[in-house]
């Protein structure tokens, strides 16, 4: 016994070390240079060498020796990551590119996104093309109204406009440039019209991606115009383009969208249902016991079944994970190993197959998933038939600090979910899903009627957690909380979880306090804060006070995928705790400062709303910004100064609303799309211009910005919010050389990410914060 919890010790030790090891280089906001890792490996020679001389050291030394290896192989796989990014002076250029369609197409009415990988390219110039040298992965995005008839696997060639990964980077919101970098995408682009893109070559037969296209067509032919369609393909080949958002709305707020991910549950049920047929066939032929036992057959059997699926689920890197995981706890399932050191060894091999494997959130809860699991089946629930109710209530509160970091919110319908969910998608859709896999090869219709019944189970389904989702308590909003108070909450629900009579055990519920009474600070009475949110080219600003918040423009609508108040304002709306609106104005119409207003509406109520033309957003009662109008919150005065009844200009950029907020001692002027012949008129109306900080009008474009307004203005900081590579070259060179010239500060959002600025009460200085600068992580851009 004796030797087993060594050895079970000494396979623990080795994970965590190397897990330790490959999460501390996360910690790092830019990559170590290679002299340092050099240091680093040094300090390990002389830690083996202690380890080797001084044996009562010599687990501290394996601690070490492990952590460093796990840190410097992370740090090889980043720096490879890095260096094979698109290089940046293609930005902006055509491109001509021939590759392979590696993923399943996502279509959509009017364009289609899919993943390429590019095996050679051009760069086109006007003299005469370039052949360069580059091997990469892009995400390529193509427009068009017709058809396409794009599949995976097939050779195409583009021509491109291509840039670096790039993403938004605000408090709460997906941080695109992470996903981008741990799927080892390079680039992202879209496609030119000319020269027209060709196929070059089909898909081959003997390749998994012609077959994964095949099965999705399938069911999309068996199952058309019916809602739970992208569902069943999902659960076949991840192909998740026709899941609606309705659907994911649905799986959101009641915690099951890990139902629709091919993670470590279902490959695990594919490798179980591969034991059935070799049990049979040795129940029929005994003599086999004579030439292998059927229970290394069986686990051959399942774990050929589970690499199947897995890769028909794409083999993307999350896949590669479950799977690792699942073959190691069947390899030792199948030694009689212990499940605590098949864990551990899981885990190992998951990071040997993915140094960067703690970058996702997948890696998180499936471990962390998985760990509570075996820890809570240990204290041997009882009685065995309702276990699986204190299971899930026990997983679910174990995994809630892991959810409040990750998603931001909690859900609280999501134990009673799952706990008819996982049973009913596991032992009932996924097995049917398969069968009309495995009989498609055979017949269509008989792979039709099994997708139907999927079809019809998943149906009922959702209408049990469609109507939990409708619940008002169904999804909690967490704001953001400090890394050390989420260490806090753990540890209370770890005591909450250990066995009855554990001393304090009471304790883990005032340590999970934090959960529902934290709340980011505020501005004082009298002080306000400005925070210009990073949407792109667009805008959109959140103003604070004490007890109000008021938006100003909420950023861009260009799809029904993207939309800057659902994917920006209200993420970081609940990240600050915000669960009102005093106050929303939109500017203009144009798009980009009007197109997320609908989606923020719909899950905030504004009490005021103010607008600068009278259709816009006419079903919320909106009131018309008029020069003059003032009122005050939090002894914080806000006045707008344009426009008035007597400016009669067509043009509406020159109609935006212009507001000044302001206290005793400090001013700052929110300007939209104004140009100069709106600011020549604020100045002939001697307008009260003067403020510390301003929002540069028209994205820094050479239409604004005259001269004789910023001297009317003095401010002291400019914030320009912009679109990194913008189609429109905002801001202007001029116009940065012009705030230059009048020594303003300028801050941008494409360089800054969200820019927050505090206004004191008093006549301290105000004080700015830079997101993307502040929490800036080795692949941010």
């Amino acid at each position: 016994m004796t030797g087993i919890k060594r050895q079970l010790k000494n396979i623990r030790t080795l994970a965590l070390s190397l897990f330790a090891g490959t999460w501390l280089l996360s910690t790092f906001s830019s990559l170590p240079e290679a002299y340092y890792l050099r240091l680093v490996v040094a300090g390990l020679l002389l830690t083996t060498f202690i380890g080797i001389m001084f044996p009562r050291q010599r687990y501290v030394a394996y601690c070490l020796i492990t952590g460093v290896i796990g840190f410097s192989f992370a740090w090889y796989n980043a720096q490879q990551v890095l260096a094979q990014q698109m290089p940046l002076p293609w930005e902006g250029q055509d491109l001509l590119v021939r590759g392979l369609v590696r993923d399943l197409p996502e279509k959509q009415l009017d364009s289609v996104r899919f993943l390429f990988q590019v095996d050679e390219v051009e760069l086109l110039k006007p003299d005469k093309p370039l052949r360069l040298t580059w091997r990469g992965q892009l995400r390529i995005s193509w427009y068009t109204q017709q058809a396409l008839p794009l599949e995976a696997g097939e050779t195409w060639q583009f021509t491109v406009r291509a840039r670096r990964p790039s993403g938004f980077m605000n408090a709460g919101g997906f941080d695109y440039e992470k996903w981008l970098f741990s799927q080892r995408i390079h680039g992202t682009a879209y496609v030119r019209d000319k020269p027209t893109p060709q196929r070059l070559a089909p898909a081959s037969a003997l390749s998994v991606s012609y077959w994964r296209q095949q099965i999705s067509d399938a069911i999309a032919q068996a199952l058309p115009h019916q809602a739970s369609l992208g569902l069943v393909q999902g659960l076949a080949v991840s192909a998740r383009a026709d899941i609606s958002d309705a659907h994911w709305e649905t799986l959101r707020r009641t915690g099951t969208s890990h139902l629709l991910a091919i993670s470590g549950l279902h490959i695990s049920l594919v490798a179980a249902l591969g034991f059935l047929p070799v049990w049979g066939i040795w129940w029929l032929f005994p003599q086999l016991y004579l030439y292998l036992p059927v229970r290394i057959a069986s686990g051959i059997a399942g774990a050929g079944m589970a690499t199947c699926y897995s890769l028909l689920a794409g083999f993307n890197i999350p896949t590669q994970r479950s799977l690792a995981m699942i073959l190691v706890l069947l390899f030792g399932l199948l030694l009689r190993k212990r499940l605590n050191s098949t864990y551990w060894l899981a885990l190992v091999l998951v990071l040997i197959i993915d140094p960067l494997a703690s970058l996702s959130v997948g890696f998180w809860l499936s471990f962390g998933s998985v760990g509570l699991l075996g820890w809570l089946l240990q204290r041997r629930l009882k009685p065995l038939r309702w276990s699986s109710i204190p299971l899930q209530i026990g997983i679910s509160l174990g995994l809630l600090p892991l959810t409040a970091l990750f998603f931001g919110s909690v859900s609280l319908s999501a134990p009673l979910a799952n706990l008819i969910a996982i049973p009913w998608v596991t032992f009932v859709i996924v097995p049917l899903v398969l069968l009309g896999m495995l009989s498609w090869l055979i017949h269509d219709t008989v792979a039709q009627g099994f997708w139907q019944l999927a079809a019809w189970g998943l149906d009922g389904l959702f209408y049990l957690l469609d109507n939990l989702a409708a619940q008002p308590w169904a999804l909690v909003n967490i704001p953001n909380l400090p890394l050390w108070l989420l260490g806090l909450i753990m540890l209370g629900a770890m005591l909450l979880l250990a066995p009855a009579g554990t001393p304090a055990r009471w304790l883990g519920g005032v340590l999970m306090l934090p959960l529902v009474l934290w709340q980011p600070d505020k501005p004082p009475v009298g002080a306000f804060r400005l925070s210009v949110l990073d949407v792109g080219q667009g805008l959109a600003s959140v103003v604070q006070t004490a007890h109000h918040s008021l938006i100003f423009d909420t950023g861009i609508r260009s799809s029904p995928s993207f939309d800057s108040g659902e994917l920006v304002l209200v993420p970081w709306l609940q990240a600050q705790g915000i669960q009102k609106l005093n106050g929303l104005i939109i500017s203009h119409s144009d798009n980009d400062h009007s197109g997320g207003a609908e989606s923020l509406l719909n899950v905030f109520a504004a009490s005021n709303v103010w607008v600068n033309e009278a259709p816009l957003l006419a079903t919320y009662q909106a009131k018309l910004c008029t020069a003059g109008q003032t009122w005050e919150w939090d002894g914080v005065r806000f006045t707008f100064l344009h426009p008035n009844a007597a400016y009669q200009m067509p043009k509406r950029n020159n109609r935006s609303c212009v507001l000044k907020v302001q206290n005793a001692q400090h001013s700052l002027l929110l300007m939209a799309d104004i140009e100069r012949h709106a600011e020549a008129y604020l100045l002939d109306e001697a307008a009260d211009l003067r403020a510390e900080v301003m929002l540069v009008p028209h994205h820094g474009s050479k239409t604004s910005s005259s001269p004789a307004f910023l001297q009317a203005i003095q401010p002291t900081l400019a914030i320009v919010s912009t679109g990194y590579g913008n189609r429109f070259h905002h801001p202007h060179p001029s116009t940065v050389k012009r705030y230059q010239a009048y020594g303003i500060d300028w801050l941008d959002t494409v360089d800054s990410g969200t820019i927050s600025v505090d206004f004191s009460h008093d006549s301290e200085p105000f004080s700015v914060q830079r997101y993307r600068i502040e929490q800036r992580h080795f692949w941010n851009r």
